[in-house]
């Protein structure tokens, strides 16, 4: 029985520690990453280093910043970029996929499944791979130094999805004995928007932004997520649930959402956040580049809100923190983002969407 392959796409923290993991087990594994200096400091060193929850030592078989060398020949492409960067690497591997390949999105975000795929066609793509997205990134790591990367936990289920739906339990079963966390869910729909990252990246950052801009570092969690924030997300969460509903999804609300994910005990967003322990010393952005400023609001909020307009449900809570993080920072999220139009939904009903991601 052929062994598989791998291709990673993104050499940060996530997609390093996934390739030390897939050699360890005895998997052809290559890397790829479009910052060339990075590359070439990776591939100065005689191995890649995990530590922490996986205590493991690795090289991949390439590690390049040619897209399309990395994907040549390999069985899955696990990309682990930001979501935000997925329109780049469409095109990057537009031109080398193949039919008989499966794209895993690391996560996908909102949308993920339909962003890369209407990506890959915009790029010319005429191959028609499987795609995937994962609800979350299965890690908790970070970055240590160039080449060490510290796994401080793994998630036991993150939901996988696809379109057609029915691929999803393919790929799940397929990858069982790797990746025993991938969970089939219903739809791309279940994945997208089950996610908290626009509500505890995306509003705090908004709120806290004079810190970041001074330089004043803080406890991210602790320290940036006050009462009147908290309120805030609460009130953004209700309007996220409520455009769950209209699309017929059963979305659970963040805070029983924490509670249940962490074993947390209060009743209330502030309360229980103070009292996570896993949140406590979790540093702030360094700057509004940070993910938790761009990819948050582009993939989560903005078609949060704009699925939300489509389907007749009002969202003024995350449409002002989108418009206030705009006029911040120079940008308009609302346009660049994941909308409607992009994902290839406007003008659909709520029973054409479900027919869609069937």
């Amino acid at each position: 029985m052929k062994r598989l392959s791998f291709a990673v796409i993104g050499a940060g923290a996530g997609g390093t520690l996934m390739s030390i993991i897939l050699k360890e087990k005895g998997y052809t594994v290559k890397l790829m990453d479009k910052d060339a200096k990075k590359v070439e400091a990776l591939n100065g060193l005689e191995f890649l280093k995990a530590t922490g929850k996986t205590e493991a030592q690795a090289k991949p078989d390439l590690i390049t910043a040619d897209a399309a060398e990395c994907v040549k020949d390999a069985d899955f492409i696990m990309v682990c970029t930001t979501t935000d960067a997925h329109n780049d690497v469409a095109e990057a591997i537009a031109a080398s996929i193949t039919d008989s390949q499966t794209i895993i999105l690391n996560p996908g975000h909102t949308g993920g499944v339909l962003n890369f795929r209407k990506a890959l066609d915009r790029s010319g793509s005429a191959a028609k791979p499987v795609i995937c997205e994962a609800s979350d990134l299965m890690f908790a790591c970070r970055t240590m130094e160039t080449g060490h990367t510290f796994h401080s936990g793994i998630k036991a289920k993150v939901k996988l999805a696809s379109i057609p739906a029915k691929n999803a339990a393919v790929v799940a079963e397929a990858l069982k004995d790797i990746f025993p966390c991938f969970v089939p869910a219903e739809n791309v729909l279940e994945t997208g928007f089950g996610g908290g990252g626009g509500m505890l990246h995306s509003i705090p950052c908004v709120m806290n932004a004079n810190k970041v801009e001074l330089k004043q570092p803080f406890d991210y969690y602790i320290e940036g997520l006050t009462p009147g924030i908290c309120r805030i997300i609460d009130e953004a969460d209700r309007e996220r649930v409520a455009v769950c509903a209209a699309l017929g999804i059963n979305a659970e609300p963040l805070l029983p959402h924490l509670k249940s994910m962490y074993g947390l005990e209060p009743d209330n967003l502030y309360d229980a956040i103070q009292s996570c322990v896993p949140y406590k010393g979790i540093k702030s952005p360094a700057d509004t580049n940070h993910r938790f400023f761009q990819e948050d609001t582009l993939c989560d909020l903005v078609p949060t809100s704009s699925i939300g307009k489509l389907l007749g449900v009002p969202t003024p809570a995350i449409d002002a923190v989108i418009l206030l993080e705009s006029l911040m920072l120079g940008r308009d999220f609302a346009s660049d983002g994941r909308t409607a139009e992009k994902l290839g939904l406007a003008g659909k009903t709520k029973e054409e969407i479900l027919e869609m991601v069937k």
